[in-house]
C-alpha cells in the first residue's frame, strides 16, 4: 500500500474523511513511519529552499531541542491537592497513606492486593488506603491509568478523580484527568460496566456505560451522554504512541504536557482553535512533536529549558 504525500500533508492537517483517516493511520502503524520521517525532512529542506531562493513564503523550522530534565514534584503542594480531593468526597486524607508515584515517561505497571492490574501513564500517581482490599477498594487517581478491575463481591472498586467517582466490580477501563485544556475528565469503558457519579452535588448524575462508550465531565457542569470513543486514540500511550485525532491544538498541547511532564503556552490565540491529526511515537522528544505541528500550523516555539516551558508564537 502507497499513501501519497498530499494525502499525507491532508491526514496531518486533520482534513481527511473517516475512510482517508483509517486508512493513513492503519498505513503509519503497520509501514509508514519511515516515509513520515522522509517527508517531513523533505518539507524542512523546501522551507528551507525557500528562505534562500525567496520563492513562496519563507518558514523558519525550529532546531529540536531534548526533553529536559523532570521537574520535581514538591511535597506540600502534592499533599495540598491530596487534601482538596478528600475534602470534596468526604474522606480523610490521613487514612490515605500509601502512594504510588510513575514519575517517568513510560509505563509503570502496579499490581493490587485484590488482584486487579494498573497501567499507570506517565507522570500520573495513585493514593489508596492501608487497608486496600480488606475493608474497601478506594483509590484516587492523578493522571491516566488503565484498569483491569479484579473480582471481588465484597466491594466495589472505586476510582475518584476530583468530584468524580467510577465504580466497577470486574471490567476493563481507562480515566484520563489531564489530557484537555479545559481540565476535563475521560472515563472510557473497554470491557464490563462501571457506573459513573459525581459528589459536588450530592450526585446530580448517574451514568452505566456500555463497553465502546466515553463519558467527558467537567467539574460543576452537567456531562453530555456516553459517546462512542476511538480506542485507538485513547489507549494510544499503552501501546507507546501519541496520537491526534481531529484534536484541538489546545488539547494537544494538554496532553502533551500530561505525558512528558513540561509547560506549553500559546502566546497567539488564533491558533488555540486549529484542528489536528497524526501519530508519533511516544519515544520522540517533544521539541520533535512540536516541530512536526508547527510545521502544519505555521507556529514555531522558544524554550526555556530551566523551567521546561515551550512558549508557542506564530511565524
Amino acid at each position: 500500500m502507497k499513501i501519497s504525500s498530499q494525502l499525507l500533508e491532508k491526514y496531518f492537517k486533520g482534513l481527511c474523511t473517516d475512510e482517508e483517516a483509517e486508512l493513513v493511520a492503519a498505513w503509519l502503524e503497520d509501514e509508514g513511519a519511515s516515509e513520515t520521517d522522509a517527508w517531513f525532512e523533505e518539507k524542512k529542506r523546501e522551507a528551507e529552499e525557500e528562505q534562500v531562493t525567496g520563492k513562496g513564503k519563507v518558514r523558519t523550522i525550529h532546531p529540536g531541542y531534548g526533553v529536559a530534565a523532570a521537574v520535581l514534584v514538591l511535597m506540600s503542594l502534592l499533599g495540598w491537592l491530596w487534601q482538596q480531593a478528600g475534602q470534596r468526597s468526604g474522606v480523610k486524607m490521613a487514612n490515605l497513606s500509601d502512594t504510588i508515584r510513575n514519575n517517568s515517561n513510560t509505563i509503570r505497571l502496579v499490581h493490587m492486593a485484590d488482584g486487579s492490574k494498573i497501567w499507570l501513564n506517565a507522570y500520573s500517581t495513585i493514593i489508596y488506603k492501608k487497608n486496600f482490599s480488606v475493608s474497601n477498594r478506594d483509590l484516587w487517581l492523578n493522571g491516566e491509568a488503565y484498569f483491569e478491575v479484579g473480582k471481588n463481591a465484597d466491594f466495589p472498586f472505586r476510582v475518584h478523580t476530583a468530584a468524580l467517582i467510577t465504580t466497577a466490580l470486574g471490567t476493563s477501563f481507562n480515566i484520563a484527568t489531564g489530557n484537555k485544556a479545559d481540565g476535563s475528565i475521560q472515563v472510557s469503558l473497554l470491557e464490563g460496566k462501571v457506573a459513573v457519579t459525581d459528589t459536588l452535588s450530592g450526585g446530580s448524575f448517574h451514568y452505566v456505560l456500555e463497553p465502546g462508550q466515553m463519558l467527558e465531565y467537567k467539574e460543576g457542569l452537567q456531562p453530555a451522554k456516553p459517546y462512542a470513543f476511538n480506542k485507538t486514540s485513547t489507549l494510544d500511550w499503552k501501546n507507546y504512541k501519541v496520537i491526534f485525532d481531529r484534536t484541538l491544538l489546545t488539547d494537544a498541547f494538554a496532553l502533551l504536557e500530561s505525558r512528558y511532564n513540561c509547560r506549553i503556552s500559546i502566546g497567539d490565540t488564533t491558533l488555540r482553535n486549529r484542528m489536528i491529526s497524526g501519530s508519533f511515537s511516544a519515544a520522540q522528544p517533544v521539541s520533535s512533536i512540536l516541530d512536526a505541528l508547527g510545521y502544519v500550523h505555521s507556529f514555531s516555539y522558544t524554550f526555556d529549558e530551566r523551567n521546561n516551558h515551550y512558549t508557542i508564537k506564530r511565524k
